[in-house]
């Protein structure tokens, strides 16, 4: 029987973030194409207003500088990109995506700069990891100024945005994709006819079940804490696998660490990340903190350990260190290199009373209050000691320039905890970014950019370049809809 449709557009984008935005603000304006975008929350958005940076190879910016400020670094080309995907991912990437990626962030930079935005700094995230390249764009605003002008954008094309209307199913015939059932804001059915659908809805990771089905976080899948308000719940995976789009590398998630009931802007958090001493469960370490470097890597790290519970312990002098001459190292622009955490102390007052972190006289009483095993514990901050009186880490192999000792009461211990940020893919898809089946042939009519797409990574997000998440989003989207034009007008 044929479907009864409700009303029609060229393209529907289900997705109102980065991606979703760039895929309908081109089909609308550079295809003239009739584009609803479809939004499940009262506003557009997504991961995409959290984000820094916006990774790009070779664009204008990195041209008028020439050279990056610090002495040394090189902006990478083209090449080193892609091969940098190849070695981080293990060669589990796929290399139709990988080259769409370096071949497309540039233009990114510029569709921005004429949309308005001034890019303040080409750059990269953390300053003491040598293996970063300078692919970090830094925006005026940041990521929530960028999609604000994103928006603005689609609705001068003439896009028409629906929010608070989830996608609940894509509608096929013959094998092929040709519209959306949705659920207006008033919560009726909605059958949307459309020559291409783009799934841009953002991944699985606020989804603890499909976390622990799809990725490698299964253990501490239901002991992870949510520090942004997304809700990338899986929609577009669901509705590509019942249409029979296949998956792959479903594991890549992005892992930041974060203190339990804080933002990442706390003081009290950003303390926490930083390269001092972590305890687990069992009261004892388990890596070098100088993995703080990476937040990608100390989000693995922590979420390896028991229920992904770590406690980042700190003496008076450490708590006064950060205070008075700033971190250590910088979580972004939330926690910058150097910044100078003045509310720390409070933080810490107020989190002792609320709970969420404690304080002690003496490491035994610290490690009674958090209910630990205070001989391991007094153990384990003893033997950290000696290595830091001695200048050298024999377990853990830590630089000396972070091992700060655990000395000088009181003591107080910050309850970090992985934070799934996104997930990294998922739908399988081709260097078009349409999503193909199990014998990798394109399903017509569908596509999944952004999150939702597959084929930069491993099981890790990569953070040797940075802004790649955010650069893949601009890219893939522009790519699908130009792909989609083209398809549409023959």
């Amino acid at each position: 029987m044929a479907i009864v449709f409700d009303t029609e557009y060229d393209v529907v984008v289900i997705g109102g973030g980065g991606s979703g935005k760039m895929a309908a603000y081109i089909a609308a304006k550079e295809g003239g194409l009739k584009v609803a975008l479809l939004e499940k929350l009262p506003e557009t958005g997504g991961s995409s207003i959290y984000a820094e940076g916006t990774a790009a190879f070779e664009s204008s910016e990195q041209k008028a500088r020439k050279v990056p400020d610090h002495p040394g670094a090189h902006f990478p080309t083209k090449e080193e990109g892609f091969n940098r995907y190849k070695d981080y991912s293990h060669h589990r990437f796929n290399p139709d995506v990988a080259r769409m990626q370096v071949e497309n962030t540039a233009e990114t930079i510029d569709i921005m700069k004429s949309l308005g935005i001034t890019y303040t700094d080409v750059t990269i995230y953390a300053y003491d990891q040598p293996l970063e390249l300078y692919t970090f764009h830094r925006p005026d605003g940041l990521g929530e100024r960028v999609q604000e002008v994103l928006l603005r954008a689609c609705v001068n094309a003439g896009v028409d945005i629906f929010t608070a209307t989830p996608a609940k199913k894509l509608l096929t015939e013959d094998r092929k994709v040709v519209g959306v059932l949705a659920q207006d804001a008033k919560g009726f059915d909605l059958k949307i006819k459309a020559q291409a659908v783009i799934l841009a809805s953002g991944g699985y990771g606020n989804n603890p079940e499909l976390v622990e089905k799809y990725s490698w976080l299964r253990r501490a899948a239901h002991h992870t804490y949510q520090c942004v308000p997304t809700q990338n719940t899986g929609d577009g995976l669901r509705m590509a696998l019942e249409v029979g789009a296949d998956t792959e590398s479903c594991q890549a998630v992005m892992i930041i660490a974060c203190a339990r009931g804080k933002t990442l802007t706390s003081h009290s958090s950003g303390a926490g990340s930083q390269p001092i001493l972590w305890i687990n469960k069992t009261g004892k370490r388990f890596a070098s903190e100088e993995v703080a470097l990476s937040f990608a890597d100390t989000g693995n790290t922590m979420a390896k350990q028991p229920e992904g519970v770590v406690y980042a312990i700190m003496d008076a002098d450490t708590v006064q260190h950060l205070i008075e001459d700033g971190s250590d190292m910088g979580l972004g622009d939330f926690i910058k290199y150097h910044q100078k955490l003045t509310n720390l102390q409070l933080e810490l007052d107020q989190d002792v009373r609320d709970g969420i972190a404690w304080s002690g006289g003496t490491i035994r009483e610290l490690a009674e209050n958090i209910g630990l095993d205070p001989a391991i514990v007094t153990e384990t901050v003893a033997k950290y000691n000696d290595a830091c009186d001695k200048g050298y880490d024999p377990e853990y192999f830590k630089a000396a320039k972070f091992l700060r000792p655990v000395k000088k009461a009181p003591f107080y211990a910050v309850n970090m905890a992985p934070s799934v940020l996104v997930s990294d893919g998922g739908i399988r898809v081709n260097g078009n970014l349409q999503v193909v089946d199990f014998n990798y042939q394109p399903i017509s009519g569908l596509y999944a950019v952004g999150n939702e797409a597959s084929g930069l990574y491993g099981d890790t997000y990569n953070l040797d370049v940075p802004g790649t998440a955010n650069g893949f989003a601009h890219a893939s989207g522009r790519v699908a809809a130009r792909h989609a034009i083209k398809a549409i007008k023959g």
